[in-house]
């Protein structure tokens, strides 16, 4: 359980998507949300596109699961496209599937 420490803003993101998708006066989150997945996915274009950006980030060392993640970032896209953002849900995948791909290109 140590590792839920690593996941902390991944559990609070998954939280904060799930309370704009299912409540609907939360207007200011939903501003958060739009800014924390765009600077998500300009995190996931420079990872996918930079070797040196990807080295740096193989130096971090996660005790987290990794199915923990797929777990997390599952959700986010399931409810955000049962919630009707399809262009956020869409972002998500993206972000999900570049994650895998620079996991599976580090461990191989």
């Amino acid at each position: 359980m140590r590792w839920l420490k690593h996941i902390a803003v991944d559990l609070l993101a998954t939280l904060v998507i799930a309370i704009v998708v299912f409540f609907d006066e939360t207007a200011l989150l939903e501003y958060v949300l739009y800014i924390y997945t765009g600077l998500m996915v300009i995190a996931r274009l420079i990872s996918l596109l930079n070797t040196d950006f990807r080295a740096i980030t193989k130096r971090k060392i996660s005790e987290a699961p990794t199915w923990m993640y797929h777990v997390l970032y599952f959700l986010n896209v399931a409810f955000l496209i049962i919630g009707g953002f399809y262009i956020t849900g869409t972002a998500w995948a993206f972000i999900w599937g570049v994650a895998y791909y620079v996991y599976r290109k580090n461990n191989p």
